[in-house]
């Protein structure tokens, strides 16, 4: 029995991680030289047009990207090994999943109803909290948090309709 059949099935290789992660670099890079392209990459006048430098780092991204990628491929140890199992991805997922969840929720129902499902939902299911002590926690905190950030600093954040409601 080899180290991967000890710590689960194995969902992805290292190397088609690598491959992956670089290849949205080279997209990242290429959208970047593009974007910078668009709006001057070049020297004007008066100096740097406003893509100067950032087209110079999208070619940047680009070129460590292609290294990555051709490293991927030529590594076979590498390339060969786990890089996460069943086991590993799922206290990962147990986290990003309700991440994407407060990011779409946020957009309609404004970031401190969202940050209240957010943290007591971590707090219930993650933490073993009563319903009590999860909801009081997480109402605490949106309330200090919208104190903060509408009162104190005048910095608006992502409103929803309970905000609207109230006049904010």
């Amino acid at each position: 029995m080899d180290s991967n059949e000890k710590e689960g099935r194995v969902l992805i290789k290292h190397g088609v991680a690598e491959f992956a992660c670089a290849l949205a670099f080279l997209i990242a890079g290429g959208v970047l030289m593009w974007d910078s392209y668009h709006r001057g990459a070049g020297w004007g006048t008066t100096g740097p047009k406003s893509g100067y430098f950032p087209f110079r780092i999208g070619v940047i991204m680009c070129i460590a990207a292609l290294f990555v990628m051709y490293n991927s491929t030529r590594n076979k140890a590498l390339s060969n090994s786990s890089f996460v199992t069943r086991e590993q991805l799922k206290p990962v997922l147990q986290v990003l999943v309700p991440i994407i969840g407060f990011v779409i929720v946020a957009q309609f129902l404004g970031m401190y109803i969202a940050a209240i499902a957010l943290i007591a939902g971590f707090m219930r299911v993650l933490g073993k909290y009563s319903w009590l002590k999860s909801a009081s926690v997480s109402l605490a905190v949106a309330a200090v948090v919208f104190w903060l950030f509408e009162i104190q600093f005048m910095v608006p954040l992502i409103k929803g309709p309970l905000e609207a409601a109230f006049g904010y």
